[in-house]
């Protein structure tokens, strides 16, 4: 009996098919969409499929998602734990990811039918109808329902099938239905290149300085990546300056310069300096009275605390020497009064008043009358 007549038994392909993607990860059952969020979707070209509806450029991939691609399109995700897939033309009817374990490493598993994905993950697992692996690599897969090949071009796979092959950097490894076709392949540079030309039909664009540049996805930031120039095009333009604004009541707040209507500056150190400390508010005791105000405000006795301004602004008691009496009173009645005050009534002394004798009051002297010549008879 041959090798190749029980793979012509579908039930056989099947259990076969169920068998390695058991070796290799042990994955979790598929989720349903609307799972956890796992990355962002970029769509290049016309037919571009989530869950199999028509792809929105921007939307989020879930848990138990399925992303697929028609002729002249290509489908990216952006992962975000960090690195990425990107889908050539007519890929896998059924690609779909899913949160897995394996060990203590979570992956992202992806499971290909047909078509070719080019992955740039530190962890990733993936499955097809011919091997299954986990990648900590820059690699690409092609799968063309007769073998499976798999290019390393940074890092290292390790594939299951029959029997475990490691597969370092610049190698190649082809896989028919868990069997290792041929023996390891080593590629030289302009081989790897073209392995993943098929990327330069999906080039896409991004703001590298002012400057928007067409480049693949993985020489931009992933945040400013996109497939539409327009779109592109947009994040590139120059921003509003932000810094720091000096606002009424001294709040100082960060912002873009046309939006400040106070003093504004870019240093925030410049900024806090010319702007006036907001006023402290607290409690004033003036004339005996309390009341809620600011420092700059209070022509009394200020605290912050309540407690201890009115501490403060409680009248004191003494004694007061008020016309001739001595009279239990505070000393501020005792001062509009115009007495004088003491805590202690004995500290007044003599409160009595103090009459001061008048003098006697000169008399004018009075002339005397002319006298009258005595006559002398």
């Amino acid at each position: 009996m041959t090798l190749h007549r029980p793979y012509r038994l579908p039930l056989f392909a099947l259990a076969w098919l169920l068998v390695l993607v058991g070796a290799a990860c042990a994955p979790l059952p598929a989720g349903d969409a609307g799972g956890a969020a796992i990355g962002t979707l970029r769509v290049a070209g016309p037919n571009v499929f989530l869950n199999g509806a028509r792809a929105r450029d921007g939307a989020t991939v879930h848990e138990g998602d399925t992303v697929t691609t028609g002729a002249a399109s290509s489908a990216f995700v952006a992962f975000n734990e960090g690195g990425f897939v990107q889908l050539d033309e007519n890929t896998d009817p059924r690609f779909s990811f899913r949160v897995e374990t394996r060990g203590r490493q979570r992956c992202i598993h992806i499971q290909i039918d047909i078509g070719q994905v080019f992955i740039d993950k530190d962890v990733q697992c993936f499955s097809t109808p011919d091997v299954t692996g986990n990648l900590g690599s820059r690699v690409n897969i092609r799968v063309s329902g007769k073998e499976t090949i798999v290019t390393v071009l940074a890092g290292r796979a390790l594939l299951f099938g029959e029997r475990e092959q490691s597969v370092p950097a610049a190698g190649e490894a082809s896989w028919r239905r868990g069997r290792q076709i041929g023996s390891l392949r080593m590629l030289d540079a302009a081989e790897l290149a073209a392995t993943v030309g098929w990327r330069e039909r999906y080039p896409g664009w991004c703001c590298v300085g002012d400057r928007l540049e067409q480049r693949l996805p993985e020489q931009c930031d992933r945040q400013q990546f996109s497939f539409d120039r327009r779109q592109a095009e947009a994040g590139c333009r120059p921003r509003a300056a932000a810094g720091w604004c000096c606002l009424a009541g001294g709040r100082l707040v960060q912002m873009p310069a046309a939006q400040c209507r106070g003093f504004f500056s870019a240093d925030e150190e410049q900024a806090r300096q010319r702007c006036p400390a907001p006023p402290r508010p607290g409690w004033c005791c003036q004339d005996g009275r309390l009341s809620e105000t600011t420092a700059s405000q209070c022509r009394g006795f200020f605290a912050d605390e309540r407690r201890e301004a009115q501490r403060r602004c409680q009248p004191e008691t003494g004694w007061c020497c008020l016309r001739g009496k001595a009279v239990e009173m505070n000393a501020e009645q005792c001062r509009r009064g115009q007495g004088r005050f003491a805590d202690e009534r004995s500290e007044l002394g003599d409160c009595r008043l103090r009459v001061t004798p008048l003098l006697p009051e000169r008399q004018p002297t009075r002339p005397l009358p002319p006298s009258t010549p005595a006559v002398i008879k």
